[in-house]
């Protein structure tokens, strides 16, 4: 699967978008957008959650996954390569013209991920770890370059052929010029805020096991309220071409009718539920959406 972040199981924009190129205006402002510790009243453009894939210790971009770079996402790194740089955190194969980096500690040092940088010549190339669940799968949060050449690689699959213990891998330029941040998701600390929203009814999150989807705004709100939690709304517009929709939020109370159905509820475990409401018909979206 080819885009231009990620990963949270939530693809966030269109086929069309995406097709024939590997990165678009469209898809650099989703992943821009999911890059952002906080929420915005920006509209966001997203395609409905699937269920929620195993969870690893590095983890990161649920199912909302978003990125402000090229990003692709392919079925396997591993071809000839050789090894250039090992620690107790990560192992570096250079792979051609890429190198390829094996994530073998599930909430590494930032340090010593940025040493592996510099010991393989990507001094300009910053790593940053952002707080996430727990639960979340994807381990690459976000990547932001200024070289229009510079690729990532990103693979849940068979990186332990390659690096006993290995939790995930990816691959960069190995040639990259200019300034670059990569994101990548630590476990977040007990009662922290989560850099972006997971599926607030897996377990272990505020809602464990209790499903929402499918339920009047009345009855999720009552229900939220019974867990001693916040509710915020977040409105879902779907869009012109029938896949996806677009989110507006946070959305005032007097704007949802009670009867309008959520299609989902999120957590940013900060003691609050956003619910995800899907506007009844006859409902008319702001301009822009």
């Amino acid at each position: 699967m080819s885009n231009d972040q990620v990963f949270r199981d939530q693809a966030r924009v269109l086929d069309a978008d995406l097709s024939g190129s590997a990165t678009t205006a469209g898809a650099d402002a989703l992943l821009t957008e999911i890059l952002l510790l906080e929420r915005s009243p920006a509209p966001v453009v997203r395609r409905p959650r699937r269920g929620p894939a195993p969870s690893r210790l590095l983890l990161g971009l649920a199912a909302s996954v978003v990125l402000a770079g090229t990003l692709v996402v392919g079925p396997s790194l591993f071809k000839e390569s050789g090894q250039v740089y090992a620690s107790q955190a990560v192992t570096i194969d250079r792979d051609g013209d890429e190198y390829d980096f094996y994530i073998t500690d599930g909430d590494p040092d930032p340090a010593e991920l940025q040493k592996a940088f510099q010991k393989v010549g990507l001094d300009n190339v910053k790593v940053e770890l952002m707080p996430v669940s727990p639960r979340q799968r994807n381990p690459v949060d976000g990547w932001e370059h200024s070289d229009p050449n510079a690729k990532m690689t990103s693979t849940l699959s068979d990186c332990k052929v390659r690096v006993e213990g290995c939790l995930t891998a990816f691959s960069i330029t190995a040639d990259i010029k200019g300034p670059a941040t990569l994101r990548l998701g630590r476990p977040a600390k007990p009662g922290e805020k989560y850099a972006f929203p997971i599926d607030a009814s897996l377990e272990g999150e505020a809602l464990a096991g209790t499903k929402l989807g499918g339920l009047t705004v009345a009855e999720a709100t009552r229900v939220v309220r019974e867990h001693d939690l916040k509710v915020t709304y977040q409105l879902r517009w779907p869009l012109h071409e029938g896949v996806g929709y677009r989110a507006e939020e946070p959305v005032p109370a007097s704007r949802v009718d009670q009867g309008w159905k959520v299609a989902e509820a999120e957590s940013y475990n900060d003691g609050g539920i956003v619910l995800g409401v899907e506007p009844g018909p006859g409902a008319t979206p702001p301009p822009g959406y």
